[in-house]
């Protein structure tokens, strides 16, 4: 039986961590701009690919976590802990190219070219994770995506050293 503390935690729990993934996806973005548009351009050019290599590398990842979070010593499950933490600190990385494409794609689209980078950043963070906490569909269907794709992307464009020249210029077609 629920009581009406569980609920409320709940529910804060899911404002808190939206405002945190919100909060970071804007800061990373905008601190590491080279990086954020090499990572948006990866998921632009080869979405699938990307997606594949994000489940790929969070599917053992996750196994090692809860194979450590399972055995009943503190000490492994702060292990496990601690893996959890950092391996969603460099997904909230990779979220940085997915604002960042989604924020090109905002630049794009309006009318007179004449939406700022700041003001683009934000809107493009609120979709990502305004879309994300719809329910079902998005805790189901696209939080997992999204996390694929970031998880890919940040493999894509921390692990490679190659770093774009021009990294606020955005498609102008």
């Amino acid at each position: 039986m629920t009581t009406i503390g569980d609920v409320l935690m709940v529910f804060g729990a899911i404002a808190l961590i939206s405002l945190t993934l919100f909060c970071s996806m804007i800061l990373f973005t905008l601190l590491l701009p080279a990086r954020a548009a090499k990572m948006a351009h990866q998921l632009d050019n080869a979405t699938g690919k990307t997606i594949a290599i994000g489940a790929g590398i969070f599917i053992p990842i996750l196994s090692v976590i809860f194979i450590l979070a399972a055995i009943p010593s503190p000490l492994t499950k702060g292990i496990a802990l601690l893996l959890a933490m950092a391996f969603l600190g460099c997904a909230a990385l990779g979220g940085a190219g997915l604002t960042r494409l989604a924020c090109d794609r905002l630049r794009s689209a309006s009318d007179n070219q004449s939406l700022g980078m700041l003001p683009a950043t934000t809107r493009a963070a609120a979709l990502v994770v305004g879309a994300i906490n719809i329910p079902l569909f998005g805790w189901f269907f696209l939080a997992p995506l999204l996390l694929f794709a970031s998880v890919g992307s940040f493999a894509h464009g921390f692990l490679n050293h190659r770093v774009p020249v021009t990294p606020w210029e955005h498609n102008k077609s």
